[in-house]
């Protein structure tokens, strides 16, 4: 008998990167359902807080353990967040910059996620993208603070969301520098 070739998970010969998206989605999903029923007063707190954790990991990881040198300043950042995302957090979703600008006080960023397998097959009245905005919250923070940069007020927001019908989700980050006088 001839000997075959096993195929790790990961090299799986998928023709379609959907067929990965569509089992992402389900899996998370069925994971997400089993949460809700064990801790239907927690389960936001704790995708904020799982993804808060895979964000200090990542930076831990990369920065730390690799010998990488962050970015220091809020466009380094938010280039750094999406490479972050589309490579660990989001392989299969479509991930950009829609917008980096800054305004007189306040630098601004949209990141938008298309395809979002955390969103797929999920209805919710609100943005439910808890975990990712967890993830870039830690990541932002812990990037400023390594740089010292000084700044009056950090926001991240999930503007839209696919689990609440919208075509894609959205994180606006903003910084907001003191005033100087």
């Amino acid at each position: 008998m001839p000997d075959r070739e096993v195929i790790p998970w990961w090299k799986g010969r998928l023709k379609d990167r959907q067929l990965m998206q569509a089992f992402f989605s389900k899996t998370w999903n069925k994971l997400g359902s089993r949460i809700m029923v064990m801790f239907p007063e927690k389960t936001t707190t704790l995708y904020y807080s799982a993804g808060r954790l895979a964000g200090l990991e990542t930076q831990r990881e990369y920065f730390k353990l690799g010998k990488q040198k962050p970015p220091g300043d809020f466009k380094g950042i938010v280039e750094f967040i999406k490479l972050a995302l589309e490579t660990l957090i989001v392989p299969f979703g479509d991930i950009r910059i829609a917008k980096l600008y800054k305004l007189w006080l306040d630098e601004e960023a949209i990141i938008e996620i298309g395809d979002n397998p955390y969103a797929s097959g999920y209805e919710s009245a609100e943005p439910s993208c808890h975990f990712l905005k967890g993830f870039i919250e830690a990541v932002l923070e812990y990037l400023v603070d390594f740089n010292r940069i000084t700044f009056e007020k950090l926001d991240v927001i999930e503007e839209t969301c696919m689990s609440s019908g919208d075509k894609a989700c959205t994180f606006k980050i903003t910084m907001t520098y003191p005033a100087r006088g």
